[in-house]
């Protein structure tokens, strides 16, 4: 695809360096030659020098064939007009990052006439990100697909869990739960697991479950924890603002400490949380205000460091569930290194939402479209969620254990109708069905890929 990408910081870098990976002709338009002169150099990129709203720029980035626009500067007027300028010049499909609240109604109501394709707001994904995790405790990260039908959940395994020496298969036999282990990371590697794979410490697994036989399997594991009903908040920003509208609907209560006196001012104004006006680095703040009896802390703070020493004092005042937003994307594998293992990154999901959108489109075809794609196991795998729309020869109607399918690759769930399946050798993938496909082998262009 032919691509332009407006801001070289570092959600515009790490999309142009993957989608260029990825064999796509990337244009980076930005105002700061420096970073582009360092993207340039670094991947295989085109840079143009510019204000991506101006005409003349977008003109010179090559907007009147470029398949897809997606901008991504600091500056949400910018990221609007961008697009808005670019598909009156011919560009098929625009993305804007827009992070302001007070735009969000104004960009569904207007999302049509102005012709985008998608916005993205970080800060809400990580709040939708953040409640989800809270939802399910036990796990490090929660994702989902069919609209959330399908929930993916991730953890790690410790040094005394029951796992620890037993195959999936006597596992499965043993818990009784539909369930499914359809990845592992074990030390840096990822694996796509046979029936035989024995589970060790300190593998990261995922396991995908419907919806009522998540809980089930984590109880029956010796890792479920209570449902969060109370949380401490350390950060009152744009995050925490999202938030606190899921927690309110779930009954969940909060106290968020916040050091500015205009966001505390704008949270009591618009839930019924309890905001604390003060510093929460303070350990005797949080120790007064109950971090110990609370089921959660959320370090949500604007600095990176901040959140991590926030999140390191929870661990050792034995908090049930500690979750941490780190903004600088070159920072999350050494937080989660040194044990904040539940880490949440607004422009990593950012990037990541883009990253799925642009290979859904990339990867349709006309026997199966790609609705979704996660990335996995620190990138190593994929899962893919693809449509059936027609009778494939060799693949629709054919038992699982009968399919010739290639290394690296597993059925992961199939929708049928209301039904959510945890295949086994004896079920089928028929037209209409909606499959969930794991891979280590890199990109598939179609779900007949999964076949030798």
């Amino acid at each position: 695809m032919n691509i332009i990408i407006i801001g070289g910081g570092s959600v515009g870098t790490a999309i142009s360096a993957q989608l260029a990976h990825e064999g796509h002709d990337i244009t980076v338009v930005d105002t700061d030659s420096a970073a582009l002169a360092e993207l340039s150099g670094a991947y295989d990129i085109n840079a143009v020098e510019g204000n991506g709203a101006v005409v003349s720029t977008l003109r010179k980035a090559g907007a009147d064939k470029a398949e897809l626009l997606i901008a991504v500067t600091a500056e949400d007027e910018i990221n609007i007009l961008s697009c808005a300028a670019a598909k009156k010049l011919g560009t098929q499909h625009t993305i804007a990052r827009v992070r302001n609240p007070e735009y969000s109604d104004l960009m569904q109501l207007l999302r049509e006439e102005m012709s985008l394709s998608l916005t993205i707001n970080p800060e809400l994904m990580a709040a939708r990100e953040i409640y989800r995790t809270l939802r399910f405790p036990a796990a490090a990260k929660i994702d989902t697909f069919c609209r959330g039908r399908v929930e993916l959940a991730e953890f790690t395994v410790a040094q005394d869990s029951p796992l620890c020496g037993t195959s999936l298969y006597d596992l499965r036999a043993k818990l009784n739960v539909k369930f499914l282990v359809y990845s592992v990371l074990r030390r840096g590697e990822a694996h796509i697991p046979s029936g035989n794979f024995v589970i060790e410490a300190g593998d990261v697994i995922c396991v995908t479950a419907p919806d009522e036989e998540i809980t089930r399997f984590f109880k029956a594991i010796g890792l479920y924890k209570q449902p969060v009903r109370d949380v401490l908040i350390v950060g009152g920003g744009r995050t925490t603002y999202y938030l606190e509208a899921l927690l309110q609907k779930s009954k969940i209560r909060s106290t968020v400490i916040e050091k500015d006196e205009e966001l505390c001012r704008e949270l009591a104004e618009q839930y019924p949380c309890t905001v604390v006006c003060d510093n929460g680095t303070k350990q005797e703040l949080l120790l007064e205000e109950g971090i110990e009896n609370t089921d959660a802390l959320l370090a949500l703070s604007d600095v990176d460091e901040e959140n991590a020493i926030i999140s390191m004092f929870a661990k050792t005042q034995n908090v049930h569930k500690v979750i941490t937003m780190i903004r600088a994307m070159s920072y999350i594998d050494f937080f989660k290194s040194v044990g904040l293992d539940s880490v949440v990154s607004p422009k990593s999901s950012t990037s990541s939402f883009i990253l799925r959108y642009v290979r859904a489109k990339a990867n349709s075809s006309r026997a199966s479209e790609i609705e979704s794609l996660h990335r996995l196991m620190d990138g190593q795998a994929e899962a893919l969620e693809f449509i059936i729309k027609e009778e494939i020869g060799g693949l629709t109607g054919v038992p699982l254990k009968s399919l010739r399918s290639r290394a690296g690759v597993l059925v992961a769930c199939i929708v049928h109708g209301d039904q959510i399946i945890i295949p086994s050798g004896d079920d089928k993938i028929e037209k209409g069905d909606t499959v969930i496909i794991v891979t280590t082998g890199g990109q598939m262009q179609s779900i007949k890929d999964i076949l030798e």
